[in-house]
């Protein structure tokens, strides 16, 4: 599939299969009226406000290079030369950690397959990028960060990488930039999408703008069929969707071998038979339920360990000084290996996955308070029991698949809490049947990456 435009006013998409597409006289006021917005308003606030931005790590680690001022890779082509195939480039872009940690088994099939062409990763935040540095290295040929929705940020971003083909993971949709591949007649991608009910909200409210943007997409390959009724109901083409399908059960998959299990065990000095409870992504709010529950836990499971993975590392000092309250003794996951202790608190990004394998239960965060909940692939995919909170909105239909595969359970509140993560972690086959259950939900739906990698490079063959 191919995408044209109208070179002045941006209103016509052309694709292949779902024919031509016409903005209204109000889209195109609306893409006009934001990008006026965002052009003129935008770049004098963001120069006030440098200031107290430059503040924080993450602002002065991204703001210049996702303004355009960064070093990108460079191609073959862009230095004039003519190596055969060298022109291509494709373009695979990934907000942050969650959505990196997505692309990582895709990034990975492709590479092989992608050669003499070159393949250039973008996140958006410091810690995607960092991530994306760690578990990519030696699968692209170089990472950048993403522009801003300002026109001269993208318009250099495009003019220096060049793509033959832009590939969108999840989310992080802008009509800007959106508009200025429309407008330059590159093709893209939208996979492993995905529709929170707060974006569905948000799109639905600027549909004007996100109708004609998703629709610029060649194709788009949805998480779920709840996802692809709910991209139809934004306006987008059927044409444009792809069969459902979830990348987030292969790259659960690729957790680390029974070698890194057992460094990680020597490392956290976890003895034979000693029960381990997992808490994955957590939100403030949630490790004073945790904390009240581990006490009480560990009346009925003697010498129960916690491992507690903030949703935001940076919060693991003050997550620290949640449980450490007596008697517990509470470390940091990088201070790490010590005698003893019962909570350790992790303060690293992309361990998580491999700290579920061994745990005998694990607890998925940002669902006992109210954030749409967090991944629970992982720990189903290492065969472990589930339990999550009542708001998994994010992740409706992996959660709702699992409680009724049998292998989660979902609560309501602390006392749910804390009477099934007794039962689970006092009945040991029980939590084995679970884990089972788990697992065999992941293998099913494993395998779809494989058919997106191909997908993406015979439309990178025609590019």
């Amino acid at each position: 599939m191919s995408l044209k435009a109208n070179q002045g006013l941006d209103s016509v998409i052309k694709d292949e299969t779902a024919g031509v597409v016409t903005l209204r006289w109000d889209e195109r006021l609306c893409l006009g009226l934001y990008q006026l917005g965002m052009n003129v308003l935008v770049p004098p606030g963001v120069l006030a406000l440098s200031p107290v931005l430059l503040l924080k790590k993450k602002r002065r680690a991204t703001l210049l290079p996702r303004l355009g001022f960064q070093r990108f890779p460079k191609s073959n082509v862009l230095r004039g030369e003519t190596v055969q195939g060298r022109e291509k480039v494709l373009w695979v872009h990934a907000l942050s950690v969650g959505e990196v940690l997505s692309a990582v088994p895709l990034v990975r099939a492709l590479h092989p397959g992608i050669q003499p062409a070159r393949l250039y990763c973008s996140a958006s935040t410091l810690s995607g990028f960092e991530t994306a540095r760690d578990k990519l290295e030696g699968s692209v040929d170089g990472l950048f960060y993403f522009p801003l929705d300002l026109l001269f940020a993208v318009r250099r971003s495009l003019a220096e990488i060049h793509p033959s083909l832009f590939v969108l993971v999840e989310t992080d949709i802008w009509p800007g930039f959106m508009a200025e591949l429309r407008r330059q007649g590159i093709p893209s991608f939208l996979i492993n999408a995905r529709l929170s009910p707060s974006s569905f909200k948000r799109y639905g409210q600027g549909k004007r703008l996100f109708s004609p943007a998703l629709n610029t997409f060649s194709r788009i390959y949805p998480q779920s069929p709840s996802d692809a009724e709910s991209f139809k109901d934004l306006g987008v083409d059927p044409a444009k969707l792809a069969e459902p399908g979830n990348l987030k059960f292969d790259a659960a998959k690729m957790s680390g071998g029974a070698a890194e299990m057992e460094q990680l065990r020597l490392k956290l000095a976890i003895r034979e038979g000693e029960r381990v409870l997992v808490a994955g992504s957590t939100h403030e709010g949630e490790e004073v339920i945790l904390r009240r529950a581990f006490l009480h836990l560990r009346q009925s499971v003697p010498g129960l360990k916690l491992i507690v993975a903030p949703r935001h590392p940076h919060r693991a000092d003050e997550v620290q000084r949640v449980f450490a309250v007596e008697p517990l003794q509470v470390v940091l996951y990088s201070s790490l290996p010590q005698e003893r202790f019962d909570v350790v608190v992790v303060d690293e990004f992309g361990v998580l996955n491999a700290l579920y394998g061994l745990g005998d239960l694990a607890y998925v965060g940002g669902s006992l308070v109210p954030k749409g909940g967090q991944n629970p692939v992982e720990p189903a995919a290492a065969g472990k029991p589930v339990l999550f909170g009542p708001d998994m909105s994010d992740f409706k239909d992996i959660a709702e698949a699992m409680v009724k595969e049998g292998g989660a359970i979902q609560v309501k509140n602390e006392e749910e809490l804390l009477s099934q993560a007794t039962r689970l972690l006092s009945d040991v086959g029980l939590g084995a049947d679970l884990g089972a259950r788990n697992k065999a939900l992941v293998e099913r739906n494993s395998g779809v990456t494989a058919k997106i990698a191909e997908d993406i490079l015979e439309r990178l063959r025609r590019a």
